[in-house]
């Protein structure tokens, strides 16, 4: 029976609360992902920033401050102020049809692979599961 483990990605680009928007859109950009892990200096996860996080910020920071003070607001803006604390963890050893089942009744985009002290070992998302489908079709 193949577990989430046999599709996560273990090589995970994370944040740390102390970073900002700035360094979020730089990762998300360099990397080419939509999901980054925010985890603190013992490792456990705090939450994620997602690009719909970001998104909703930089609009707001858009709409309040104008386009040409994003950057400059991006860099002062903390990614523990937007990170989403509601993060959807789960074992190792999780079967892949409970895996998306979760993650389609969630409708949260990823799956944050976790040991029982909430350290990060992998992540698991959307795309993870298409490139599975395809894989066999």
């Amino acid at each position: 029976m193949q577990t989430i483990s046999d599709i996560m990605t273990r090589d995970v680009v994370t944040l740390s609360p102390e970073d900002t928007l700035y360094d979020a859109e730089k990762l998300m950009r360099e990397r080419h992902v939509r999901h980054i892990p925010v985890v603190n200096s013992d490792g456990a996860i705090e939450g994620v920033l997602s690009q719909k996080e970001f998104l909703r910020e930089a609009f707001r920071i858009t709409d309040k401050f104008g386009a040409h003070h994003l950057q400059e607001y991006l860099a002062k803006t903390g990614v523990k102020d937007c990170l989403s604390a509601d993060v959807s963890l789960v074992d190792a050893d999780l079967p892949l049809k409970g895996a998306g089942e979760k993650l389609q009744k969630e409708k949260s985009g990823c799956l944050m692979v976790a040991d029982s002290e909430r350290r990060l070992l992998g992540i698991a998302t959307s795309q993870d599961f298409v490139r599975l489908a395809l894989t066999l079709l």
